[in-house]
């Protein structure tokens, strides 16, 4: 798990390294756990589904689709929009734990992370329902509710997990409330202890 832990953060920036205490992780839960159970109203939706970020994931799930799918319309067609609008900020998450310094870069690529993931959240929990409208790769095509079948209808059903739609979605929205509150945390935390980093050479 060491070894882990130092290939995921060799320089100890991430929250896995923050000096916790009981009151923290008090603060902490009370904020997960709140924001959770506030996770589809107005507010949270305010911060985390938003055009700042829609925009590049926008861009993102439709030209991956329009990539993968040139190989034929399969399961990975489907994944593709989701799956690599996340994969991008979660893989410049790792990078910036691998750069000096990268702790300037971290809250808002959670940020990112936690918008794309609350997002994921409720179009997976519409798999069945097919409640929302939806947009064409070609970008140009716009869909009413109900027209057509959403991209986690299509991730979700050869896997047998179709009727679990809306618990998925509801951890994927889970994920994306908690990094909300950890890139939060985070910066709360390195202004906290700007001086600690400075005293130690590592606020760079």
């Amino acid at each position: 798990m060491k070894k882990f832990l130092f290939l995921l953060d060799p320089y100890r920036q991430s929250f896995l390294f923050f000096h916790w205490n009981f009151y923290f992780l008090l603060t902490f839960a009370a904020a997960v756990i709140w924001l959770t159970l506030h996770m589809r109203g107005a507010f949270v939706s305010a911060i985390l589904d938003n055009i700042f970020i829609y925009f590049p994931n926008y861009l993102i799930h439709e030209f991956s689709h329009r990539f993968w799918c040139m190989f034929g319309e399969y399961w990975w067609c489907y994944a593709s929009g989701n799956g690599m609008e996340t994969l991008v900020p979660l893989a410049l998450c790792v990078w910036a734990l691998h750069l000096r310094g990268g702790r300037y870069l971290l809250p808002p690529l959670l940020y990112w992370l936690a918008s794309t993931l609350y997002a994921a959240g409720i179009y997976a929990a519409d798999a069945r329902a097919s409640a929302l409208p939806l947009t064409s790769s070609d970008m140009m095509t716009n869909y009413a509710p109900g027209e057509i079948k959403g991209d986690w209808h299509y991730i979700l059903q050869p896997l047998g997990l179709l009727d679990y739609d809306v618990f998925i979605g509801n951890i994927l929205m889970f994920l994306g409330v908690f990094f909300l509150v950890i890139a939060i945390w985070s910066v709360w935390y390195y202004w906290i202890h700007m001086k600690q980093y400075i005293n130690h050479g590592q606020w760079y």
